[in-house]
């Protein structure tokens, strides 16, 4: 391959990979292509892009985007993987895929500039994700604020009931009294 088309598609993996803070790198060797189809069909729903790539040329195209480390993963039949609400989402459909797929493995990833291994990427998995978080968070810090408006009402809704019991009292006194 002539050092211009490799340029080339180096700048074209660059601006794949521009604003991604974490790529998880898979290997699918011995996939046919139809399942390989299927695969990414799955991520796609998720938002999650699945590139096969040309391991010196990737590896060129991440660095340059702030991606380092990942030399070493890329050998081999490799593709990688990106996109998604979060890193945590993209592994958990990886994850998933694999169980369908036995040959599917994950190698490695680079998350927001920490280089996982195999192992420590394929534990993602089992964090929650980005969404998940969040919403633990909005949760914990309104509970607090729930529990006051809830002891502030407390002394209105006793005060409510009481003059509730005495209305309804007075109503059923009434008609005795009209008798």
């Amino acid at each position: 391959m002539s050092k211009r088309l490799k340029n080339l598609i180096t700048a074209e993996l660059e601006s794949k990979f521009h604003g991604a803070d974490s790529v998880v790198i898979v290997d699918y060797t011995g996939i046919d292509a139809k399942t390989t189809g299927e695969v990414r069909g799955a991520l796609r729903s998720k938002k999650v892009k699945f590139t096969v790539v040309r391991n010196a040329l990737a590896a060129k195209a991440l660095e340059t985007v702030g991606l380092k480390g990942l030399r070493d993963i890329l050998v081999g039949t490799n593709a990688v993987v990106y996109g998604g609400e979060s890193v945590v989402d993209v592994v958990k459909e990886l994850v998933e895929q694999a169980k369908k797929v036995e040959k599917l493995k994950i190698k490695g990833a680079i998350v927001e500039g920490q280089l996982l291994d195999a192992k420590a990427a394929a534990a993602l998995a089992k964090y929650p994700s980005k969404k998940e978080l969040q919403s633990n968070i909005v949760g914990q810090a309104v509970g607090p604020a729930r529990k006051i408006a809830g002891q502030i009402v407390a002394p209105g809704r006793k005060i409510a009931g009481i003059v509730k019991a005495v209305i309804e009292k007075k109503e059923k006194e009434t008609p005795a009294a009209a008798a």
